[in-house]
């Protein structure tokens, strides 16, 4: 099948061919000029005296040079380079060209129109030839080296570098400098002999990967391997980092009070790496947070402090667990062993709780902040459904039955979660078996509400008999993921 070109490649041939033809308007314009002066000189040779015969015959050999120049470098250098524009030499090249022959245009009419003839002077005088090359010697150096630089492709309009301590964004490059954008939005002018004297970084040819690194202490009350699987996990949520490859952990020191590791993750974006490091900064504290992984003060200094998660208290989890609806089927004794097993967690704005897909056997609980729910349609795409406030719950689904994460969740704002697990409905259930029963209606109208958000219910009885079903079926997924940890 054929596929439609995009409207911008075909607005860009389009202009292209529209700017061929431009030059040849010039050429025309001056043609037309120079016929107009020599019918004037036809006409008037035997009335216009002398001077004026020399004027009006130096006016059309004025024209008619300049219409055979701008036509021969159409010839020679618009018309054919102008379908090679992504080849990075390619404004050098017209340069030279454009250069040479208005050189070679001023002689012709220093000679025809003056009577100055130089070939003499440049062909001859190699003292005065040795003048010229001495006094352009730093403007020829650049000269060579842009095309050195175009030739050799050390650096191209679009590439991020790093000439002479200078980061940026390369913007052009022509015969004489190079011009940066830099991350401060300033505009320099770099002379080409830097590139060919000194040290050329280039973060985007020949592969955009770069590796970006972070530098992370951890206590020492902290075992590797858990640092290791935290710092990942913070790492992958980052949107700019690549899963592929994938991301390192190297732990490169024992302090005097930590224990230094060193994250590198790729990244293909180079502009982006201030804005990916800094999110990565958030996440891994929201993480350690989380993971009570400790950020250790230097040894010498003594700080006494509490953790803030620490201060809550098991009962005041349960006083907050009882007003929710989805556990109000638990007596007090099951809410006592439920809230007895729950944690505490941060979530910074816009960090990712789990994604649609996630294996997970956990419910949270807000009890600050707020929530995005997403959902992924069939094109791929996430679409808003909700935003959970204070006293909200996710997750239930997965909780009861192991299921994958049906939508994803993103932290609107700093949120503090309460956290239960599945391993603390395990002696509630062996106590109360019917429990099964109550806690699948609930969840099975939750999960009619995220379904008809997908495929619009249009009746209320239909929903009523989605709901029934979905009950049973969620029902027999409880009994058959507490099956074997339950005790009969």
């Amino acid at each position: 099948m054929i596929k439609s070109e995009p409207a911008s490649s075909a607005n860009l041939k389009s202009s292209t061919r529209a700017n061929i033809w431009k030059p040849l308007a010039v050429v025309l314009l001056f043609s037309l000029v120079a016929a107009g002066f020599k019918i004037i000189f036809i006409i008037g040779s035997d009335v216009l005296p002398g001077q004026g015969a020399r004027i009006i015959d130096g006016a059309f050999v004025l024209f008619t040079a300049l219409a055979v120049m701008f036509f021969v470098r159409w010839v020679i250098s618009d018309a054919p380079l102008a379908f090679l524009r992504h080849f990075t030499i390619v404004p050098l090249l017209r340069t030279l060209i454009g250069l040479i022959l208005y050189f070679i245009t001023a002689v012709y009419l220093l000679h025809r129109l003056v009577g100055i003839d130089l070939s003499p002077l440049l062909t001859t005088s190699a003292v005065i030839t040795g003048i010229i090359a001495l006094s352009l010697q730093e403007t020829l150096k650049n000269l060579f080296t842009g095309i050195w630089i175009n030739t050799e492709r050390v650096v191209a309009k679009g590439d991020w570098v790093n000439i002479a301590g200078k980061e940026g964004r390369v913007m052009d490059v022509t015969w004489r400098t190079t011009r940066l954008m830099t991350f401060s939005n300033d505009y320099v002018y770099l002379p080409n002999k830097l590139l060919s004297e000194g040290h050329v970084d280039n973060y985007t040819y020949p592969t955009p990967l770069h590796i970006a690194e972070i530098d992370v202490g951890a206590s020492y009350h902290d075992p590797p391997n858990k640092v290791k699987d935290v710092l990942i996990e913070a790492a992958l949520k980052e949107t700019g980092v690549l899963s592929d490859p994938y991301p390192d952990i190297y732990l490169t020191a024992f302090g005097d009070f930590s224990i230094h590791y060193k994250l590198r993750v790729w990244i293909n974006d180079y502009g982006s790496i201030l804005k990916i490091k800094s999110g990565l900064h958030y996440n891994i504290w929201y993480a350690f947070k989380r993971n009570n992984i400790e950020i250790p003060f230097p040894i010498r200094t003594i700080y006494r402090h509490k953790k803030e998660i620490s201060t809550i208290k098991p009962e005041d989890i349960e006083t907050y667990l009882k007003g929710m609806d989805f556990l109000k089927p638990l007596s007090d004794a099951d809410m006592k062993r439920v809230s007895a097993a729950a944690k505490m967690e941060v979530y910074g704005e816009g960090e990712i709780i789990f994604k649609q897909g996630d294996k997970g056997d956990t419910c949270y609980f807000i009890k600050e902040g707020a929530v995005d729910v997403f959902l992924r349609g069939e094109a791929g795409k996430e679409n808003y459904v909700a935003t959970l406030q204070v006293g909200g719950f996710f997750g239930e689904m997965s909780l009861l039955t192991g299921e994958e994460r049906k939508t994803t969740v993103r932290a609107k704002g700093d949120s503090l979660l309460i956290v239960i697990d599945s391993r603390s409905f395990c002696e509630v259930f062996e106590k109360s078996p019917d429990l099964m029963e109550s806690l699948s209606k609930i969840v099975a109208a939750r999960s009619i509400e995220l379904e008809a958000t997908k495929r619009k219910i249009v009746t209320e009885a239909e929903k009523i008999e989605a709901q029934r079903v979905v009950s049973s079926a969620v029902l027999d997924k409880i009994r058959s993921f507490f099956k074997g940890k339950v005790k009969s």
